[in-house]
């Protein structure tokens, strides 16, 4: 059985970032509707359709794992945040390969 890719994904748009380190990434922005989607599990989309929202930013590394991910309810809203999440790559202020810890969990 083939891997599913974040590659196979259809993005309104994704560019190839390259960070501070010099490390690529792929930051994309998509929308949950009309995805395929992991062949192993179809639901999938649909729970997080309305579990955070429509539409997405996405990082990860070429050909690899899911890094970063917001959603969003509006497509501008998405969009917005889509140019900001490329900067803030670009010049470092977000490194994708760092993990980031929610602070409004309850013990």
């Amino acid at each position: 059985m083939p891997l599913w890719s974040l590659d196979d994904w259809k993005y309104i748009e994704r560019r190839i970032v390259t960070g501070a380190n010099g490390r690529q990434w792929c930051v994309a922005l998509m929308d949950v509707l009309g995805q395929e989607g992991d062949p192993d599990m179809p639901s999938l989309t649909m729970e997080l359709q309305y579990a955070s929202g429509r539409y997405f930013t996405l990082v990860y590394p070429p050909g690899g794992s899911l890094q970063w991910e917001r959603g969003y309810a509006s497509l501008h809203d998405a969009q917005v945040a889509y140019e900001r999440l490329v900067a803030a790559v670009a010049d470092g202020r977000l490194d994708p390969s760092q993990p980031v810890f929610r602070e409004d969990l309850e013990d």
